[in-house]
């Protein structure tokens, strides 16, 4: 029997809550999956949200364990005052050099004169369903992987909807800058080595929209610009440089498993810095990528197939085209899931998009 507690709203009548036990201090880490390359001695940063579920003030310590063998994590005190109070503390994590590849935990834990806590709760809430929460370790999972990555001095980032590429990127060592609209209108966008739209950014930016113009006039002038999966608006307001298509419905691959041919092996997107082989697309989640180009003009290189078990395979997941000095990409490649997720074939593939030589595009 679910125990509830129940009030009156003047717009949707009785609205009806569950009840949940929460800890004294709540703990929660901003982050569940962190990938780095596996050259070791570098410092990761994770924030650590404590939040006190008590009616009395809770003090202590906070800190993030790490491995037996690796540099100990300072302590920071705390105290909270109120019920419901949150507050965040920042730590640098340095990993030990040579470090292996493999699979870390790093569990953050406050200290308090009552005792250890280790968890935190989560939740979904919309107007149409009960809301639900649940308890969950603080830990994340450190993924320790072969990562070369190109030499970039600042990669511009335009965050899209939902968007947790940039974190991922910026952990695993990416030289990532956000952009905002000031940047977008005003700003010198030639400083960038590349810049990286986020997916459906066109749907949820409106000064990308307006200013789409300037990103593609940086192309022209030699500059990369990697578009991640946008959706029909896209092709209706003709952002791309060369024409495209995307179907309705749109062409995907929903089996994260399905088969990928690499079309033009050669291609320098799958052999530099990092060579792609068949187990970079092992280990991804949900799905390969959607969204795909259905149509495209003749000077977009497709390298890339995928197939779902039964189904034609679908060849518009990555598209490639030399747009003036530049070069331009767009992809259906489903990164916002495997880059958050620490997929390492994700990161290498990625890398490679980022270090596209404009002389050896199509």
């Amino acid at each position: 029997m679910e125990v509830s507690r129940s009030t009156n709203d003047q717009g949707y009548g009785e609205i009806r809550r569950p009840l949940s036990l929460v800890p004294a201090v709540g703990v929660r880490l901003d982050r569940d999956t962190i990938l780095v390359g596996a050259n070791g001695g570098s410092t990761i940063a994770l924030s650590v949200t404590l939040t006190l579920g008590t009616r009395t003030p809770q003090e202590g310590t906070v800190t993030i364990d790490v491995p037996a063998d690796w540099p100990a994590v300072a302590p920071q005190s705390f105290r909270l005052e109120r019920s419901d109070q949150s507050s965040r503390y920042d730590f640098d994590v340095r990993l030990p050099a040579g470090l292996d590849p493999g699979r870390y935990q790093l569990a953050a834990v406050a200290t308090t004169p009552a005792g250890r806590f280790t968890t935190g709760m989560h939740g979904v809430a919309y107007d149409h369903i009960s809301p639900r929460w649940w308890e969950r370790a603080a830990v994340a999972e450190l993924v320790v992987a072969p990562l070369t990555l190109p030499p970039l001095r600042v990669v511009g980032y335009v965050r899209g909807a939902a968007d947790r590429v940039p974190e991922a990127l910026a952990a695993a060592g990416f030289p990532v800058e956000m952009m905002d609209a000031t940047t977008l209108a005003r700003g010198d966008l030639s400083r960038y080595d590349a810049i990286v739209v986020g997916p459906r950014a066109y749907e949820t930016d409106t000064a990308l929209v307006r200013y789409n113009h300037r990103l593609l006039a940086y192309t022209r002038n030699g500059g990369l610009l990697l578009v991640q999966y946008q959706q029909y608006q896209f092709v209706r307001g003709g952002y791309a440089p060369l024409p495209l298509t995307i179907d309705q419905p749109h062409d995907r691959i929903t089996d994260e498993t399905a088969p990928v041919e690499l079309l033009d092996p050669r291609s320098t997107v799958f052999t530099s810095p990092n060579a792609i082989s068949d187990g970079d697309w092992e280990g991804w989640i949900q799905e390969r990528g959607l969204y795909f180009a259905d149509t495209w003009d003749s000077a977009y290189a497709a390298p890339l197939g995928m197939t779902d078990p039964g189904e034609e395979s679908q060849r518009g997941g990555l598209l490639l085209a030399r747009v003036g000095r530049g070069a331009y990409v767009y992809t259906g490649v489903a990164f916002f899931r495997q880059l958050p997720a620490g997929v390492p074939g994700a990161f290498r593939l990625f890398a490679n998009l980022l270090a596209l030589p404009r002389a050896a595009m199509p």
